[in-house]
């Protein structure tokens, strides 16, 4: 059952919700209504019953021969008058029926009913033949001064008729109601659904070579105008996604094309002038060179993918920012000297923050040999960390030449380079920013690029505590 109605479409089942819930709605008024119907008649026929009661105790008259007497005349008790319509019965105390009147033989009803009982008023529904329905109400009254039992009815079957008028009209009403919710049920989700059918026939046209393409999105303040409004959302950052591969692909293959091309065309020179050992010498550390380049691009690369196929975050201890900035300084400072650059380190007071410290350590060594790297000789790298309130911020400052602001975003995308002649040149891979941020948003942290005035750049690395 559950697997039939999953394969149902979505205004099949909303019209069968509507069907269902118009006709439970529809039982509960009709079964209030007949109960109130039936309370309001039931309690006017025993009204009716009282007033009965009083009169028959009122114009009764006690005969020692005739045992009780009705001296009503006319409409009410003339024999010669039409149907009366207070039929009673007069019982002595000791049982004894001193008088009926009214259109029921003796023996007309199929359960006869015993002589009423001296203390107790009490009403009853009685069954006479040919099913009539008749409301009984006895108890005991006082005729001339002298204590006797009454009993009064009162026929049911204009109100049965009237009740069972109410059941033929609902139950001839009930499945017309029903099946008008169902059509109006189907009709109502085939107009709410007809936008999302137009964005599944959308959806089915955009593949991975139009993904420019956007669902329609006629009423962006409902319900589907917000699903679709999401799903353009996750569209644009599909097509952001595949056009960043397609060039981070691109910039790939040109990336490793070049070294290796390098290697072959060494080869090719060694090959053709091999008499010479100098410049054999030569040509194998040009390759050396290469191949080396060539591990550090296949190295970023894969750290890279192996930082994009982690899941969760990095797992976290805290870590002393003062030994890790130490650490980092000795060494990177013999690199340093080679361009009589020096690094200093700037952490006042113990600072710590919880991050995974191979992840942080590896950002510092990127950002750390940037600085290096594009620096000028005889100039200062300041690796500075500091707490402020509850962050804790690490920068890392150089005097190069800094870097345009309208490049400050793109910088850390993957193989982005302002100069990339120069960038090649000086042995970089276009990864190293890449990976320092990667590094820096595993951690839970944000990496940002500043001006240093007058020239230079300064990395910030900032985390919440």
């Amino acid at each position: 059952m559950k697997s039939w109605w999953q394969r149902r479409s979505v205004r099949f089942r909303l019209a069968l919700w509507y069907a269902a819930a118009t006709a439970f709605v529809l039982f509960a008024f009709a079964w209030f209504v007949y109960e109130v119907i039936e309370h309001r008649l039931g309690a006017e026929i025993d009204r009716q019953l009282h007033s009965d009661f009083d009169l028959v105790e009122a114009q009764v008259d006690l005969d020692a021969e005739e045992g009780a007497r009705w001296n009503v005349h006319g409409p009410h008790g003339d024999e010669a008058s039409p149907a009366i319509s207070v039929w009673f019965e007069v019982w002595s105390e000791n049982g004894e029926l001193l008088l009926r009147h009214g259109p029921v033989p003796k023996a007309s009803s199929t359960d006869p009913l015993p002589p009423p009982r001296a203390s107790m008023l009490k009403f009853t529904t009685v069954k006479f033949e040919r099913d009539r329905l008749v409301r009984v109400m006895e108890g005991p009254g006082r005729v001339e001064g002298r204590s006797v039992l009454l009993r009064v009815f009162r026929d049911q079957m204009e109100m049965r008729r009237t009740l069972g008028e109410i059941i033929k009209v609902s139950t001839l009403g009930f499945p017309l109601a029903v099946a008008l919710a169902a059509i109006g049920g189907y009709l109502i989700a085939t107009r709410s659904l007809r936008a999302l059918d137009a964005m599944a026939r959308q959806a089915r046209r955009i593949s991975s070579e139009s993904l420019s393409q956007r669902l329609p999105n006629p009423n962006p303040n409902d319900e589907l105008g917000r699903l679709a409004t999401v799903f353009n959302e996750t569209l644009a950052r599909l097509e952001a996604s595949f056009a960043e591969l397609q060039r981070f692909t691109a910039d790939a293959s040109h990336e490793l094309r070049s070294p290796l091309t390098a290697l072959r065309a060494v080869g090719e020179v060694a090959l053709r002038d091999g008499n010479d050992p100098v410049a054999l010498r030569e040509t194998i550390g040009s390759m050396l060179e290469e191949a080396q380049r060539l591990t550090d691009l296949v190295d970023a690369l894969l750290m890279l993918a192996r930082m994009d196929a982690a899941k969760a975050d990095a797992a976290r201890d805290e870590v002393n920012i003062a030994s890790l900035l130490d650490e980092v300084r000795d060494q990177f400072e013999l690199l340093a000297n080679e361009k009589h650059q020096l690094i200093t380190v700037i952490c006042p007071g113990d600072v710590t923050v919880q991050a995974d410290r191979t992840l942080l350590h590896l950002a510092l060594v990127n950002l750390v040999h940037n600085a290096i790297q594009h620096g000028p000789a005889d100039s200062q790298i300041s690796i500075t960390a500091v707490r402020n309130a509850n962050k804790v911020d690490i920068s890392v400052k150089d005097n190069g030449p800094g870097i345009a602001r309208e490049y400050h975003e793109k910088i850390f995308e993957r193989f982005f380079r302002v100069d990339k002649a120069r960038s090649r040149a000086r042995g970089g891979t276009g990864l190293g920013l890449a990976i320092a941020k990667q590094a820096v948003e595993r951690n839970g942290g944000r990496i940002t690029l500043e001006d240093n005035s007058p020239g230079g750049s300064v990395f910030r690395i900032q985390f919440e505590t």
